[in-house]
């Protein structure tokens, strides 16, 4: 038998300040045999002998020895103490070579072979400050945080056992009713609680959607330009896109029959059109709806901000118009309140109810419970829609000043195009200007504009202009004072 190895052969650190004796020697002992310090069959110190060396307690050493039993990497033997077994053998790990030995190498992965369409994500990977003109950001800091608070105190003193148990895979039915009863009164649609489910935004609904809806290969419509996250999801599910251009009154239907009559789903921005802030006639929402009964088909409605309208109340939605029973209609929390809360919420028609019910089991089981009781408190007692009209105000006054100190400064080198919903608009570069050419410039300076052109599959011109002029500009996470600072700013990189 191999000898055991003296301890100064198999050197131990001391244990970092913090950690746990049982846990440092545990770690130690298991590296040493796994990087082979500790070689098959060698005789591991008696508990009392090691527990003196190293001057902790016989019972630490001994717990240790049994959980490096337990997990496979010694054995003990009456009478001839505690060994490292033989039975199994790891492959060398690079990890474990000291820097200086270490040989430079690149860890393969190897992923499936539709792992290339899920890294194509046009989402940021970092969290950072909004800045001036970025989009599609809500002004968190004049988020109700004191009201949310409370309200979660409350709701954690008061819960119930069956509020942290499994919950139903749609959600807390509170608040699926709350929503319920906030859509038919302000967006005219035809639903019941029961037909709500609880999602964590809109990548979650369309993700559900395009698997339960569509087969490999079914065609889909989507708006060109149009919002890309859709776009590239469905693209990753194996879905053949059928890019449909966008003017003045919103997604062009008769492309749409002509291209692809036989498509099996249709993604519109039907109050605000992502990104170029248009709203889809009536016309045209009756010729999508007649598609969509007819050929048995499926709308989903992203309703990301029009919440956010400040002449006059949001507009009726597809689904509460004849035909709407064929609408999927999706709204996010993380526009109207915070990014941070992941909620949102998806009507579904309910024939497709139970399908999406399960398969959400099947998925993540179901959304986090606390979160969902306290907003569905903040909805019933009024916060929210306090919220609203509060933001509308200060969202509009924001645009206002957008408009106001652009016409002032940049003329007709940019023109910015009013817009009375959402958190941002657009404007239009004049005099042959290239908006990835001034895009890259304010990013030099911490600002960000981006070109309409990042938005388009095939579309190059839309509402009389080219893309390439084009830029979608935010205001709704900049202060009137971040916002005339940046004007100016810009105004100087003409």
């Amino acid at each position: 038998m191999p000898k055991t190895p003296p301890l100064p052969a198999l050197p131990l650190p001391a244990c970092p300040k913090g950690t746990g004796l049982s846990v440092w020697l545990h770690r130690e002992l298991r590296a040493a045999i796994l990087d082979r310090r500790l070689l098959p069959e060698a005789r591991l110190p008696s508990s009392r002998c090691l527990a003196e060396q190293l001057s902790i307690s016989r019972g630490t050493v001994t717990a240790v020895y049994e959980q490096l039993a337990d997990e496979g990497y010694v054995g003990a033997v009456v009478g001839d103490g505690t060994r490292v077994l033989s039975s199994w053998q790891m492959p060398v790990d690079p990890r474990s070579e000291p820097a200086s030995r270490r040989v430079r190498q690149k860890t393969s992965a190897r992923l499936s072979h539709l792992a290339a369409a899920w890294q194509d994500t046009p989402f940021p990977m970092e969290n950072a400050k909004p800045r001036a003109f970025q989009a599609n950001v809500p002004s968190v800091v004049d988020f109700p945080l004191t009201a949310w608070s409370r309200l979660f105190t409350r709701k954690l003193h008061r819960a119930t056992s069956m509020l942290l148990s499994e919950s139903d895979p749609l959600g807390y039915l509170p608040l699926r009713e709350a929503i319920a009863a906030h859509l038919r009164e302000t967006r005219g649609l035809h639903c019941t609680g029961a037909q709500v489910m609880i999602i964590s935004g809109t990548q979650m609904a369309l993700s559900l959607c395009s698997r339960l809806l569509l087969n490999v290969g079914d065609a889909a419509w989507v708006e060109d330009p149009g919002y890309p996250g859709a776009a590239k999801l469905l693209a990753a599910m194996g879905a053949r896109l059928v890019p449909l251009p966008v003017d003045a009154q919103g997604m062009r239907v008769d492309e749409g029959l002509r291209k692809a009559k036989d498509a099996r789903l249709a993604i519109i921005s039907a109050a605000h059109q992502f990104p170029l802030g248009v709203t889809f006639s009536l016309p045209r929402r009756a010729a999508l709806l007649d598609w969509a009964q007819r050929q048995e088909a499926w709308i989903f409605e992203d309703d990301y901000d029009s919440e956010f309208r400040f002449a006059g109340g949001p507009l009726m939605a597809l689904q509460g118009m004849p035909g709407g029973d064929r609408v999927l209609f999706c709204g996010s929390f993380n526009k109207t309140l915070y990014p941070g809360l992941r909620l949102g919420f998806l009507v579904l028609p309910e024939s497709l109810v139970e399908p999406f019910r399960r398969m959400r089991s099947l998925v993540d089981r179901y959304p986090a419970g606390v979160e969902q009781a306290v907003l569905a408190d903040f909805i019933t007692e009024g916060h929210f829609e306090r919220h609203l009209r509060r933001m509308r105000i200060k969202y509009m006054e924001r645009h206002e000043v957008m408009i106001t100190e652009s016409r002032r400064i940049w003329g007709e080198r940019l023109v910015v195009t009013p817009t009375d919903t959402g958190l941002q608009t657009i404007g239009w570069l004049g005099g042959g200007r290239s908006a990835k050419k001034l895009e890259s410039l304010a990013k030099t300076k911490g600002y960000e504009m981006v070109p309409l052109s990042v938005f388009a599959m095939e579309a190059r011109q839309s509402i009389g202009h080219p893309l390439s002029s084009g830029l979608q500009l935010g205001f709704g996470a900049h202060s009137p004072e971040q916002i005339r600072s940046a004007v100016r700013a810009i105004d100087r990189l003409f």
